[in-house]
């Protein structure tokens, strides 16, 4: 029983961090086309508190995914796959996140374009991962 509520909350807990880090993406990729603009500006806020909450919500989703393995943090099968794009898409939240609240709105336009592609790389880790938990699940019937 105690599994079955770690399994639920792992599934629901793991879907508000791959929507913000595809959210905060998008506003970034809007940000910096309309950068001197006023959609601009509220783009590259968006895009801070999207990526901010989803590495907070992260937390939850690592929380219950270690509780589930009993620790294992790098697991078999499709398991090791999932957790090979895990780690890096969390650890790169989790760092995207904290620079992005330490930089605010002192950003250059150049500044956030390379943060972009660090962000692009955040975001196919973690559709990677996503596709991967999601494999594990097809084998649960």
């Amino acid at each position: 029983m105690p599994s079955d509520f770690w399994s639920k909350l792992h599934g629901a807990s793991t879907h508000f961090p791959i929507a913000m880090v595809l959210g905060a993406c998008a506003f970034d990729v809007l940000a910096v086309l309309a950068w001197e603009k006023p959609l601009g500006r509220n783009a590259r806020v968006a895009g801070r508190y999207a990526l901010v909450l989803g590495a907070l919500g992260g937390i939850l989703a690592v929380v219950s995914g270690l509780y589930l393995t009993k620790g294992d943090v790098w697991g078999a099968g499709q398991l090791r796959w999932h957790h090979r794009f895990v780690w890096p898409a969390f650890g790169l939240m989790v760092s995207a996140a904290t620079w992005r609240l330490v930089v605010k709105n002192k950003l250059t336009r150049r500044s956030h374009v390379v943060y972009l592609m660090a962000e692009l790389i955040l975001t196919g880790l973690t559709a990677a991962a996503g596709y991967w938990g999601g494999e594990m699940l097809q084998g649960v019937s």
